[in-house]
Parts: structure tokens; C-alpha cells; sequence
């Protein structure tokens, strides 16, 4: 059975799915380059691969002490083996979230389509007009918005997610992301610029929590 390539795991985490214990699975590669991506072994596929067997193991002998897991990357979607990596998880009893870019509406539609997904938190990069210059690539928008649309309206469990990079967009920028989202539950990641993908930003300021928390009262912000 082929399987997507994994670049790193954790085998315990408290924070990638709050309320739940879990373990975390990072896909390699990604289809974008975000300059202030801090994955950056991983979204080049350079990590080194790992034993998905024995992580998949490892996951199956403690799925009594775990909650569910989570799959990042990456970008999960870019495998076409992803559903086959869900279904092994999901047969050990465990719930899945996945973390994606929506750039893949199709992918989404036959994960969810199959049950093979219990909650989603998909970035929303910044505004759409300037999608191309927050990802460091051409970007097919509407594929991105159909993921949206999609997960708005299905189920499960899903949350909106935008990294606030100050030299890349400024807050009237945030606001026409909570537009773009709504009703949707939104969160805002302040970046940290330590290991950003771009070597320019590397070292450059972090946004002030308490500012953002004044401009953006009712909006959980993490970071």
C-alpha cells in the first residue's frame, strides 16, 4: 500500500488539536513556497523521510491513550496516497484533522465524501489579490475559495486560520480575510519569523499581541 511521504512526527501533542490529545504526522512537500513558511524543510521535500510504517505503528500500539491525529505538512493534499494513510488511522479508532492550504477542493471533497476527516483548519493566506505574492507562486484562487465554500458547508468541525506577517499585510488586510471566511470560525496566528522561509524575513518583528487583540477583540489569537 503506498503512502505519503513523512518528514517529521510527534508522537504526543496537547496543542495541534485543542481539547484532544494526539499525534502528529508532517507530510513532505508542499505546492507553495510562503516566504514566512517555518517549514521549510518540509515544504521543499527535503526533510528526511521517515518510517511511516513504524509511525503508523507506533500510533496503532497507544491509539487507547490517543485522541486522534493530526496530518500537516506540508501540504497533505498534493499525495493522491493521503486517503489510504487516513483509512489505516481511522481504522484504529482515531479521529482526524488536517491541516491544509485548500488548494486541493478536490482532495477535500473525497475525504470528506468518505468520512475520512473529523475537523480541518485550512490557512487562509491574506486577501485574495494578494495570494500569489503571501504563497510565492501562481495560485488558482477559486480553487482555494471552493475549499472554503466546501468546508463551510459541511460537518465536521473547521477553522479558518490567517498568520499575520507585518511586513506582507497590514490589518485592513485581516479584516478583508474575516470577510472572506465568514461565517466561518477565524483564527489569527502571529508569525514568528525564527526559521522563515524567505531569508529577508528572517529576524523582522513580530505583530503586538495586545494591538492585535485591540483591533480584533472577539478573534482568538495564537503565537
Amino acid at each position: 500500500m503506498k503512502l505519503p511521504p513523512i518528514g517529521s512526527y510527534i508522537s504526543t501533542s496537547f496543542i495541534d488539536w485543542p481539547g484532544h490529545v494526539v499525534a502528529v504526522i508532517f507530510t513532505k512537500g508542499c505546492n507553495w513556497r510562503c516566504p514566512f513558511c517555518h517549514n521549510g524543510p518540509l515544504a521543499l521535500g527535503v526533510a528526511e523521510e521517515l518510517d511511516v510504517g513504524a509511525i503508523l505503528d507506533d500510533i496503532e500500539r497507544r491509539a487507547a491513550f490517543l485522541d486522534g491525529v493530526v496530518v500537516s505538512g506540508g501540504e497533505p493534499t498534493i499525495h493522491g496516497s493521503l486517503p489510504s494513510l487516513l483509512r489505516r488511522i481511522k481504522g484504529a479508532g482515531l479521529a482526524v484533522k488536517l491541516d491544509t492550504n485548500g488548494s486541493n477542493p478536490s482532495a477535500i471533497g473525497e475525504l470528506l465524501n468518505e468520512g475520512l476527516i473529523d475537523a480541518v483548519a485550512m490557512d487562509i493566506k491574506g486577501p485574495w489579490y494578494k495570494y500569489e505574492r503571501l504563497t510565492g507562486k501562481a495560485v488558482d484562487v477559486e480553487s482555494v475559495k471552493r475549499s472554503v465554500e466546501l468546508l463551510k458547508s459541511s460537518s465536521i468541525d473547521v477553522e479558518f486560520r490567517t498568520t499575520y506577517v507585518p511586513h506582507l499585510m497590514d490589518e485592513e488586510d485581516l479584516r478583508m480575510v474575516r470577510r472572506q471566511v465568514e461565517p466561518g470560525r477565524w483564527v489569527i496566528q502571529l508569525v514568528d519569523t525564527r526559521l522563515a522561509l524567505d531569508p529577508a524575513l528572517v529576524g523582522t518583528a513580530s505583530p503586538e499581541r495586545a494591538r492585535v487583540a485591540e483591533a480584533f477583540p472577539d478573534v482568538p489569537i495564537r503565537g
